[in-house]
Parts: C-alpha cells; sequence; structure tokens
C-alpha cells in the first residue's frame, strides 16, 4: 500500500521517486526517450543521404503517424482492459525487435521497406501512449500526481532540449545502423524495468471476456459517451481540435518561414525553439504541486501567452522579440498539460481512462493536418499578418470559452470524489 503524502512534501519530486513503482517506470522511461531522440536523425540519414529521396522521407515520417493515428483508439481499450505496465513492456519488446529490423534494413533498403518498420512503430505508441498516461493513478497517490506528471514532462524537455544536439553527434560518429541499434537497446531496457512492476488496479481486468469486433467498436463508443457525458471534459477536447485546426500549425509552419531566409539563419529558428523549450520546462516545474481553487482557470488561461506569441509572428522577425515571447508561451502549454493530464488521472474512473487519453490525443493531433493545410492555403491568399492576427483572435477565445462551461474552472473538482484517493486504494489489490 502506498503511503500517503504529507502536505509539506506533496509536489515533491523526491517524494514521488520514493514511490518504488513509479521510480522504476520513470527511469525507464527516461532510457527510451534517449533513444526516440536517437531514431529521427537515424532514419532521415538513412533515406535521405543513402537513398536521397525526400518523397520517400515523407512517406516514412507518414508511416509513424498513420500507424498512431489508425489504432489509437483500440490501443484506449486495450489500456482498460490489461495492466498497463504488461501492454506497455510488450510494446517496448516489440518495438525492440522492429528497430533493430530497422538498422539491419537501413542500408540499402528502399524507402517503402522502412516505411513498413516506422508504421509499426507508430501502431506500437498508440498502445503505449494511453497505457503509460493512464498509469500513473496506480502508482502514486492522487495528491502526488501534479509531481508525477511535471517531472515526466520536465523529463521530456529536458531530453527534448538535450537530445537533438547528441542524436546528431551520434549519428555522425557511429552511423545510422549503430545509432537505431543504440535505441533498440534503449527499448529493452526499459522494457526489463517494468516487468514485475506493481501497479495497484481495481477489479480484474483479466476475467473480462476477449476483445471482438463489435466489444471493440461499442468500448469505443463507451468511452465517447463517458467524455460527452462530462461537460468539463468534452469542452476540453473540443478546444484541442479548434487548437490544431486553426492556431498551432500557424506557429509551426510560420515561426521556420519568417526566421529561416537562408542557411546561416539556423541559428535564429533555433534560438526560439529553445527560448520555447526552456518555458516548457519551467512551467511543468512551477505547477508540480498543484493549484487550489480553479485550476482549470489557472491551466486555459495560462495558454494565453501562446496566442500572444502566434500573432507576434505576423509583425516582426525580431529573434529577442519572438524569442522573449516563446519562453510564457511553452511555459503556459506545458503548465496546461500537467493540470489537465492530473485532473483526468484523478476524476475518470479507472476502467474509462486509457480511452479517454487516447480520445485526449486524438484531440490534440489528427486535426492537425487540416490545420496545416488552412494555413497553407490561407498564406496564398492573404498577408501573413492578417492570418497570425487571425489565429491568435481565435485561439484566445477559444481558449476563455470552455470557462463558461460547467465543471471546466475546476476541472471536474466538484464532480465527487477523487477516485484515486489513498484511503480508495488502500483496499486494492497490488498486482503485479
Amino acid at each position: 500500500m502506498k503511503s500517503p503524502a504529507t502536505p509539506a512534501d506533496a509536489g515533491s519530486w523526491r517524494r514521488v521517486l520514493r514511490e518504488p513503482a513509479f521510480a522504476r517506470v520513470w527511469i525507464s522511461q527516461l532510457t527510451s526517450s534517449l533513444g526516440d531522440q536517437v531514431f529521427p536523425f537515424a532514419i532521415a540519414t538513412s533515406v535521405l543521404v543513402d537513398d536521397g529521396s525526400v518523397t520517400g522521407f515523407g512517406t516514412v515520417l507518414a508511416a509513424r503517424a498513420l500507424g498512431m493515428a489508425v489504432c489509437v483508439l483500440i490501443g484506449g481499450v486495450v489500456a482498460d482492459r490489461f495492466r498497463r505496465t504488461r501492454i506497455m513492456a510488450g510494446v517496448d519488446v516489440l518495438r525492440t525487435v522492429v528497430v533493430a529490423g530497422a538498422a539491419l534494413a537501413a542500408v540499402g533498403a528502399p524507402p517503402w521497406a522502412l516505411a513498413l518498420l516506422v508504421l509499426l512503430v507508430g501502431a506500437g505508441e498508440a498502445f503505449f501512449d494511453p497505457a503509460y498516461e493512464s498509469l500513473l493513478p496506480r502508482l502514486v497517490p492522487a495528491q502526488q500526481l501534479e509531481a508525477a506528471n511535471s517531472l515526466a514532462t520536465a523529463t521530456q524537455r529536458t531530453v527534448g532540449i538535450l537530445g537533438p544536439t547528441l542524436a546528431g553527434a551520434a549519428v555522425a560518429v557511429i552511423g545510422a545502423r549503430s545509432a537505431l541499434l543504440f535505441d533498440a537497446a534503449t527499448f529493452a531496457v526499459s522494457a526489463a524495468l517494468l516487468v514485475g512492476v506493481k501497479e495497484t488496479a481495481p477489479g480484474k481486468p483479466g476475467e473480462r471476456p476477449g476483445l471482438r469486433i463489435g466489444s471493440l467498436l461499442g468500448e469505443i463508443a463507451d468511452g465517447v459517451r463517458a467524455a460527452r457525458s462530462r461537460p468539463w471534459v468534452w469542452a476540453v477536447l473540443l478546444m484541442s481540435v479548434f487548437h490544431m485546426v486553426t492556431t498551432v500549425p500557424a506557429w509551426f509552419v510560420l515561426l521556420p518561414e519568417r526566421l529561416l531566409r537562408s542557411d546561416a539563419d539556423t541559428w535564429a529558428y533555433g534560438v526560439v525553439m529553445a527560448a520555447f523549450s526552456a518555458g516548457a520546462l519551467t512551467g511543468g516545474i512551477l505547477v508540480r504541486k498543484g493549484v487550489t481553487g480553479h485550476p482549470g482557470t489557472v491551466a486555459l488561461l495560462a495558454q494565453l501567452p501562446f496566442g500572444l506569441a502566434v500573432g507576434l509572428l505576423g509583425a516582426t522577425r525580431s529573434v529577442p522579440l519572438l524569442a522573449l515571447a516563446a519562453i510564457p508561451a511553452g511555459a503556459g502549454l506545458a503548465a496546461f498539460q500537467v493540470l489537465w493530464m492530473s485532473a483526468l488521472q484523478r476524476h475518470i474512473p479507472d476502467e474509462l481512462l486509457g480511452r479517454i487519453m487516447s480520445l485526449d490525443w486524438l484531440a490534440s493531433t489528427a486535426a492537425a493536418p487540416v490545420g496545416y493545410a488552412l494555413v497553407g492555403l490561407s498564406l496564398a491568399h492573404v498577408p501573413v499578418w492578417s492570418v497570425t492576427l487571425t489565429a491568435a483572435v481565435l485561439f484566445t477565445l477559444s481558449t476563455v470559452a470552455p470557462l463558461l462551461i460547467t465543471g471546466v474552472r475546476e476541472f471536474g473538482g466538484h464532480s465527487g470524489p477523487d477516485r484515486t484517493t489513498p484511503a480508495a486504494r488502500s483496499s486494492e489489490p497490488e498486482t503485479a
């Protein structure tokens, strides 16, 4: 049984790392994250340098996204049926085999062969991510969820800042094949760490009937109904879709377009993105102890600086100004993510959490292609400042509007008792 945190150490990374199961999962994810940084560099080198095909490289990138998009809702159902650490370990074993296969095929293989392997990696991620995001309530007490999510976010951001440089150097020094073998090894280590992790879970998922097409579709529909029956969840999911259609792609398309006027300008783009990542790291740390009162209000309003940063893109190419705007923009998005994940983990019943997490992923990413297409179409007909100003205004309005919906300001805090309180969990069996 987990020991409840005291008010003095609630929100402490040191305290949450004293939970043995969480510590093992965290180390496993840190290990595999380091390998993840190598993967895109090694694949890009294999396709672009060895084959010289930009189209082939695009196909490989699309394959990973396609694999995840097709399977993520199924992954949510599976996460609600089976032990989540076992799902994660199984996916890590799959990724070990697939990435090792990509290493063997890296030299001389046609892009379509690599695309098939990368498609499997994306499909594996579709099962891994909902299981991982819905696992934390089984590993730590409810009052430690913000600290656990904050540490996970800070770790990802730190690896994201340092990883690309180290990964690029690794591929340059040891080559794409050896780099992919290193990536495969990190997945193997991650799988080994996950084996035997004890997760506190209600009920006995193994006794549920096997998955069939009809039951699978029915359980996906149950997840959608569960989200729609909670206005605060449904409102934020719709907000995420709207952001991905109207605003987020504008940042990622127009930032390089505004700054990369020549090869010599890559430093400028790097500075702004580094500032954004540094802000995200800071934002995740600041909310590690959670927010009392109205966490939903804080989380949504924290996103507003991102809209300002997007609007600024149309007004200036000044690197210092854009970098300065990127810091609070990254901080706000990271703070929102920590508070939002913690709220879902605290208030959504365990047997539905995997499906809600898969819907959250779908809302945050599936609409992105539409957004990228709209940005390109808009730039062909109107000036940049008009696109960024419109995106900033729409982002601001769509971020504030959900605060009018029941439960959004509290992020479900008034909808009933926490379903992950230590008292409730103390009677649940710990299973491997």
